[in-house]
């Protein structure tokens, strides 16, 4: 396992495998891959039937791969809790069951499907005020959805980790996650205390957003945060584009989003683990 210094060594090594019928799970782009190169954190492995990279987080592996020969598995020992995840339309069912395979083969495991949701730039708005929100005298018992500030970063992080696992959750990493708030894609919701009890995160694309994280304290559910804080980042795109990730079966997540304007749109994605 090599680790890449510059983004266009690894170009380079994508170039060469980028072939006719390659199975692959990512497209790279310098943006994305920069801060993991900047930090030490990007690696990667080749052997004769392909190229993988492993990008270091906090407590886990993500797995990227260009895999030309099926027949030929690599012959590295994957770290433990690395995660991969496949993404394809039902048209790629197939390439997507033979990646599947591959991969488990290899040591990986795969978890659960995701499917992903689309809310069109010309859908209309979504009311700011949701019928199941939590009142006390007539008052909510919660803020209005706010902009995340860097003294927020710690409470952010702690319902983040709570919420989601820390491998397929897509959890950013700290220097991440203060990027996040410095660049303005995460809006909160603070209890009556002033701590923060839901959260919304959201990266560009590029014709698009996507949401990565939605979360709500356990102890807040049912409250009608989720559709606040949706009507409030609907409100901030301003008839952008915006997608999203959720679980397949998982109601309470579907739910929300079907709500707020969200429908499903043919894409979906498997998660593998080594574990």
């Amino acid at each position: 396992m090599t680790r890449l210094d510059c983004f266009n060594e690894a170009s380079r090594l994508v170039f060469r495998y980028m072939k006719p019928g390659v199975l692959t799970n990512h497209v790279m782009s310098a943006d994305e891959y920069g801060a993991d190169i900047a930090g030490g954190k990007l690696y990667a492995y080749t052997w004769p039937g392909g190229l993988l990279f492993l990008r270091e987080r906090e407590s886990y592996h993500m797995l990227s791969y260009y895999v030309t020969d099926i027949s030929i598995h690599p012959d590295c020992d994957l770290p433990l809790d690395t995660f991969a995840e496949i993404a394809y339309k039902p048209s790629g069912t197939e390439n997507t069951l033979r990646a599947v395979k591959f991969w488990e083969q290899a040591g990986l495991s795969a978890v659960f499907e995701r499917v992903r949701l689309t809310r069109l730039a010309k859908t209309s708005e979504i009311s700011n005020i949701s019928l199941n929100d939590d009142r006390n005298g007539g008052m909510y018992t919660h803020s209005p959805p706010l902009t995340a500030k860097q003294q927020d970063i710690d409470a952010i992080s702690k319902l983040l980790y709570k919420s989601f696992d820390h491998r397929t959750g897509h959890i950013p990493d700290y220097q991440e996650l203060a990027d996040s708030i410095k660049d303005g894609q995460i809006i909160c919701i603070q209890d009556s205390r002033g701590e923060i009890c839901g959260l919304l995160r959201w990266i560009p694309r590029v014709a698009s957003v996507e949401i990565r994280q939605l979360a709500i304290h356990e102890d807040m559910r049912g409250k009608g945060l989720a559709h606040r804080l949706l009507a409030a980042f609907v409100g901030i795109m301003d008839g952008k584009k915006i997608t999203v990730w959720a679980r397949d079966g998982y109601a309470p997540a579907l739910k929300s989003y079907v709500s707020a304007g969200f429908a499903v749109d043919g894409w979906r994605s498997t998660v593998l683990i080594k574990s």
